[in-house]
């Protein structure tokens, strides 16, 4: 289809009739005339782009909203944009592109994008946040063992206490009190268990970003 001047002005302004906040309208208006806005001159190509990437975004199409990021960011590169209406859309498309992997749990690949953003801008808060948000998704195998030994010892007190009812409450009541300081210890002993071993994990996943945000804030003073 042959685009003329007028034409592509239409779809330009149809476009940007489309209220910002009616991001599905905006995601069914750019695939209806992709080809179209293709044809557009690059500042109104990436306008739309860049509002349809967001609208991606928002309804939740992560998988496409990943394409349309990896898209945007080696435009900017290529045409060595820094910032667009005065925000840094480097920052922005790499930290929703991390935000979209890990609503799609795929948090290794988060961390990684996360990681790589910090690198560029140590001070970003956000992306720190975030990043011990991913790290805290990433449960190590030490944590799952620890998982498991706290539900061992907690199905283990409560056999135990079945086998304190009907043994040693009946026939053996002189052991009764030794039997539920027993049980109670065994309860106790799971429980802390398992909450030390998810404060631990906790711990160490905001000590990693932490930690890295300002290792990567000491060698960019160094620089």
């Amino acid at each position: 289809m042959n685009f003329l001047p007028a034409n592509r002005l239409r779809l330009y302004r149809n476009f940007k009739a489309i209220e910002a906040s009616d991001f599905h309208g905006l995601v069914r208006y750019y695939e209806r005339f992709e080809d179209g806005i293709l044809a557009l001159d690059f500042e109104e190509w990436l306008d739309c782009t860049l509002a349809y990437t967001d609208a991606l975004f928002e309804t939740g199409n992560h998988g496409k909203h990943l394409v349309m990021c990896d898209h945007l960011l080696e435009t900017l590169i290529m045409h060595n944009i820094d910032s667009w209406g005065g925000e840094d859309l480097f920052a922005r498309t790499l930290f929703k592109k991390a935000v979209s992997l890990y609503n799609m749990q795929e948090y290794a690949k988060a961390e990684h994008v996360l990681r790589e953003l910090i690198k560029i801008y140590p001070d970003e808060r956000v992306a720190i946040h975030f990043l011990q948000r991913c790290l805290l998704r990433q449960r190590p195998l030490w944590l799952f063992r620890t998982r498991a030994a706290s539900v061992g010892i907690l199905l283990f007190a409560a056999l135990f206490i079945a086998f304190e009812i009907f043994v040693i409450t009946p026939f053996f009541e002189a052991y009764t009190d030794g039997a539920q300081w027993l049980h109670n210890g065994l309860l106790i002993a799971g429980i802390l268990l398992l909450a030390c071993g998810e404060s631990l994990h906790a711990w160490q996943s905001q000590q990693g970003a932490l930690r890295f945000g300002v290792q990567m804030q000491v060698r960019k003073a160094k620089r």
